[in-house]
């Protein structure tokens, strides 16, 4: 199964559209880091912590002196990265995982490295693709996420609204 590591912008954006639990039905071994979950404010480690304690999410543990120094040295030799991202890019390395953000200047340092980054809108095409959501909710939930984040692609926001639109009157 696919690793993937997450950022807290994913949790907290996933959580501010109810889609924590379908999120967890992905073919995906999810994964963040205790750095991230600390990040959270209650009501999004509330629903994260459910995921955790069901199994659909491992929390990291950073116990290992070994980890924590090469996360610090990520983050010396980065720019304007926080010590949660670093923690995320680190595990996203070290686990040979992909890494999930919204964040441009992680992604931007982390595929650098080879490491594999996708975002918030790669999410909704593996809902939809594995038919965790149908293409109303879909377009629904994506509207709501540009609402909440209209740092996002337009483009490709539009784009996908416009191909469920195509596919729900298709099925």
């Amino acid at each position: 199964m696919k690793i993937v590591i997450n950022d807290a912008n994913i949790l907290i954006d996933l959580a501010k559209l109810d889609l924590l639990d379908v999120f967890s039905k992905l073919p995906f071994d999810l994964y963040t880091t205790d750095f991230v979950y600390e990040e959270l404010n209650e009501e999004q480690k509330s629903l994260v912590s459910v995921l955790h304690k069901n199994g659909y999410l491992k929390i990291i543990e950073t116990e290992e002196t070994i980890d924590f120094q090469n996360i610090t040295r990520l983050l010396e030799s980065s720019s304007g990265l926080s010590f949660e991202d670093c923690s995320v890019w680190y595990y996203s390395q070290k686990l040979s995982g992909t890494l999930l953000t919204g964040d441009g200047k992680l992604r931007k340092q982390v595929s650098k490295q080879g490491i594999e980054v996708r975002g918030i809108i790669y999410v909704f095409d593996e809902l939809v693709n594995e038919s965790l959501l149908d293409f109303p909710i879909a377009i629904e939930k994506i509207k709501q996420l540009f609402q909440l984040n209209n740092r996002l692609p337009k483009k490709e926001i539009d784009k996908r609204i416009e191909n469920w639109k195509d596919e729900n009157n298709v099925g």
